[in-house]
């Protein structure tokens, strides 16, 4: 018998599109979860379009969904080419010590763009609230970025464990759109004393060992 602190029941979801008769029109679902494949919203019909969780491989958030259909639009109708970036989003876990995280996870890095061209910037802290009369004094924060060492140590995602995290990181979603980069990041003055400037003004990197 195993024994855990916490358990997670996390069944996933299914999109409600199996009694809509999409087969009837040709546009394949995935069969497992009813999801839509796609390709820039494209479905397997021409001129058949699908947004939001009932796409196969796209964030099941409500922001995601609005901006999807927005880009949609201005491409069907207002001549833009530019598609939907599904990997640059913040998203935050609302749980008693907040996660939030923007971009690729360690993983999805190295499987992307290889492990030795992977480089972590990491750090484990305690958030001054945390340190006066509260319970979580027990826990540490974490923060963590991951950058591409051949492409100037651009950042591809950034992640962060502990107070207010989707306050924290819901800039960060704009500066990855436009390219930071780890310099931009160390040129930048901190807010002290936040949890904030904590991404700001790391320096110890995994590879190393600490």
């Amino acid at each position: 018998t195993d024994i855990y602190d916490t358990v997670l029941v996390a069944i996933g979801r299914q999109a409600d599109t199996e009694k809509l008769g999409l087969d009837n029109i040709g546009v394949e679902t995935n069969s497992r979860n009813y999801k839509i494949p796609t390709k820039f919203e494209q479905t397997s019909v021409p001129n058949v379009y699908a947004i939001g969780d009932v796409m196969e491989g796209c964030p099941e958030l409500t922001p995601v969904a609005i901006q999807a259909g927005i880009q949609l639009s201005r491409r069907l109708f207002g001549g833009s080419k530019e598609p939907m970036d599904y990997k640059n989003i913040c998203t935050t876990v609302f749980t008693p010590i907040e996660y939030g995280c923007c971009g690729y996870s360690e993983d999805e890095a190295i499987e992307k763009f290889g492990e030795d061209n992977v480089e972590v910037y990491h750090k484990s802290f305690m958030p001054l609230e945390w340190s006066l009369s509260d319970s979580r004094s027990v826990h540490q924060a974490f923060t963590k970025v991951i950058v591409d060492k051949s492409d100037n140590e651009r950042v591809l995602g950034i992640h962060f464990v502990g107070p207010n995290a989707g306050e924290v990181l819901q800039g960060y979603g704009t500066a990855m759109k436009k390219g930071i980069t780890f310099r931009d990041l160390a040129d930048t003055v901190g807010i002290h004393p936040t949890s904030a400037e904590e991404i700001v003004t790391l320096t110890v990197t995994k590879s190393s060992g600490e």
